[in-house]
C-alpha cells in the first residue's frame, strides 16, 4: 500500500481488507491526486471499493471506485411543523400515506413478460409517461419539478441543479445506446418510493442551533421538523450499473439472468459489433478497478450512461419530495409549508475541476461539498444528525465529505465508548413488514461527533444545526 497516494482523515486503515483494496487502487496509473479516505471509511461485503471514499482520475472512468447504482443520495426538507404537534396519530397517517399509490411487485416471470411488452404495469399517481421519463433522463430534476408541481426555486438547493448533460451532449444524445429497454418498462413506475436496506425516511427536529446567523438565513429554527430522506438510485441507476459492469453486488443467479439481456443490449445491432471486444472486456469479463479511457467511444458512452443515471436519481428524489409533501398534507391538521434544504448524490462519477485540473471524481458514499452550501451528515436512528456548511478547504480533499457516520457509531458502541442518552430519548421505527413497529433508545453522540469534528478540523465542513430523530420509516 503506497501511503503517499492516500490522504487519510482520521480513519482506521488497520483492516487488512481495506489495506488490500487500497493497495490495488493506489496502483492505478490514472490517479490525479492521492485518494481521500474519510473518517467513516469502511468496506461493505458486496462492493469492490471502500465507502466514505473519493478518488480522482485523469481521462479514465473506473466504475468500481463507486457503487454500481450511481445516483443514490440524500436530502432534507424543513417544514413549518413544530415538534410539539407530532403525535402517534400523525406519524401513522404520514407513513401510511407514503405507502399508497404503489404498483404491484413483479417477480422474474412477470418482469420478463413486461420487458417483452406482453403485460403492462398499472399506471399509478406518481408514475411517469414515456415522454416524461425521457425528459427526466435528459434534464433530471428540472423536468421532475415541473411534472410534480414543486417550486422552481427547489432546483437551487439541488447539486448541479439536478442535471448534468451539457447542451452539446443533449444535441447528440442517443438514448437507445445508453439506456436498456427494461428501464423504459420499469423505470417509470413507483418513482419516489424505495426505503429498503440502508435507505430511510426520517422525521427529525432541530435540537440545537450551532450557527444561529446561518441557520436563520437558511430558514432553520429550533424545534422545527426536518424530514431527511435517503434513496434515489431507483430502477434506472440499478439497470445502468448492472448492464455496464460485472459487479460483486450481483449474485451468480442474477448475473445469469442478466446475461442474455446484456448481450442483446450491447450487441443487438450489427453496427455495434465493432465495439464487441471492448464491451466484453469492460462489462462481461471485467478485472478489478479497470481504467476505461474516457475519450474513447466506449468511455464516452459509459460517461453518458452515468450522467443519465444521475439525472434519473435527481428526478427520483424530487418524486420522493412530492410524496412527502402530499403525505404531510394528509397527516397534519393544517397544510404545512415545506422547503428544500439540500439534495445531493453520494454515489457518483462526475467531471470536475480540482486544483486547476480537469478530472473525473469517483465518490462512494461521500458527499460532493460546495463552498458555503448546505451539507447533510447523517448519524443513526438513535443519534443526532447534522446539517453542515461546506468550507473552502474542501478542495484539498477532492470536495468530499462523509455522507454519514453509521460505521463509526457502531464501532464506538462495540468498544463501549457510548452510553444510553441521559434524557432517555426514543425513536419509533415503522416498517412495511413484521414487526411493523419497534422502538430504539438513543445513545450518546460520540460516533457522529467524531466524524463531524474530523471534517471541521480538515476545513471541509462545519456544523450549523443539530437534528434529533423522532421516527423512521424503512421498507
Amino acid at each position: 500500500m503506497d501511503s503517499s497516494k492516500i490522504h487519510s482523515l482520521g480513519c482506521d486503515l488497520s483492516d487488512n481488507r481495506i489495506r488490500g483494496v487500497l493497495s490495488h487502487i493506489t496502483k492505478l496509473k490514472s490517479l490525479a491526486f492521492p485518494v481521500v479516505c474519510l473518517p467513516d471509511l469502511h468496506m461493505k461485503e458486496r462492493t469492490e471499493g471502500p465507502c466514505s471514499f473519493a478518488a480522482a482520475t485523469q481521462n479514465t472512468i473506473v466504475p468500481e471506485l463507486t457503487a454500481p447504482s450511481v445516483g443514490c443520495g440524500m436530502g432534507a426538507l424543513i417544514t413549518s411543523i413544530s415538534k410539539e404537534t407530532i403525535t402517534e396519530q400523525f406519524l401513522e397517517r404520514f407513513y401510511s400515506s407514503m405507502q399508497t399509490e404503489l404498483g404491484p411487485n413483479y417477480g422474474k416471470i412477470k418482469n420478463m413478460l413486461n420487458w417483452f411488452g406482453l403485460i403492462e404495469r398499472p399506471k399509478m399517481h406518481y408514475d411517469l409517461s414515456v415522454r416524461d421519463f425521457i425528459e427526466i433522463i435528459k434534464h433530471g430534476a428540472k423536468t421532475a419539478v415541473a411534472i410534480y408541481g414543486l417550486p422552481a426555486d427547489f432546483l437551487k438547493q439541488v447539486e448541479y441543479e439536478g442535471g448534468l448533460f451539457t447542451k452539446k451532449e443533449l444535441a447528440g444524445l442517443n438514448l437507445k445506446k445508453i439506456l436498456p429497454r427494461v428501464s423504459y418498462r420499469s423505470g417509470r413506475h413507483n418513482i419516489g418510493y424505495g426505503f429498503k436496506g440502508n435507505h430511510f425516511l426520517e422525521i427529525q427536529y432541530i435540537e440545537e442551533l450551532l450557527d444561529e446567523k446561518l441557520a436563520k438565513a437558511w430558514g432553520l429554527e429550533k424545534n422545527r421538523i426536518v424530514i431527511m430522506y435517503h434513496g434515489g438510485g431507483g430502477a434506472v441507476s440499478y439497470h445502468i450499473g448492472r448492464y455496464f459492469g460485472n459487479r460483486k453486488k450481483n449474485t451468480a443467479s442474477q448475473k445469469l439472468y442478466l446475461l442474455a439481456f446484456k448481450a442483446l443490449f450491447h450487441f443487438g445491432s450489427p453496427l455495434e459489433w465493432k465495439y464487441a471486444p471492448k464491451r466484453l472486456r469492460y462489462y462481461f469479463f471485467s478485472s478489478r478497478f479497470m481504467e476505461i479511457p474516457a475519450n474513447s467511444p466506449e468511455g464516452k458512452r459509459l460517461l453518458m450512461a452515468t450522467k443519465a443515471s444521475l439525472n434519473y436519481s435527481y428526478g427520483f428524489r424530487m418524486a420522493i419530495i412530492k410524496r412527502i409533501i402530499d403525505s404531510l398534507g394528509k397527516a397534519a391538521p393544517a397544510t404545512p409549508t415545506v422547503s428544500l434544504i439540500w439534495d445531493g448524490a453520494h454515489n457518483a462519477i462526475t467531471e470536475e475541476i480540482v486544483s486547476g485540473k480537469n478530472v473525473i471524481v469517483h465518490r462512494h458514499t461521500a458527499n460532493r461539498v460546495f463552498d458555503k452550501k448546505p451539507l447533510i451528515i447523517s448519524g443513526f436512528n438513535n443519534t443526532n444528525s447534522y446539517i453542515a456548511v461546506g468550507m473552502q478547504n474542501a478542495e484539498r480533499h477532492l470536495f468530499s465529505s462523509d455522507h454519514g457516520a453509521g460505521t463509526t457509531i457502531k464501532k464506538m458502541m462495540e468498544k463501549n465508548n457510548t452510553t444510553t442518552h441521559p434524557k432517555k430519548y426514543k425513536t419509533v421505527i415503522y416498517q412495511s413488514h413484521p414487526p411493523f413497529q419497534k422502538i430504539v433508545n438513543h445513545i450518546t453522540n460520540e460516533g457522529v461527533d467524531y466524524v463531524v469534528q474530523q471534517l471541521e478540523n480538515a476545513g471541509i465542513a462545519r456544523p450549523v444545526v443539530k437534528l434529533r430523530p423522532i421516527a423512521v420509516f424503512k421498507g
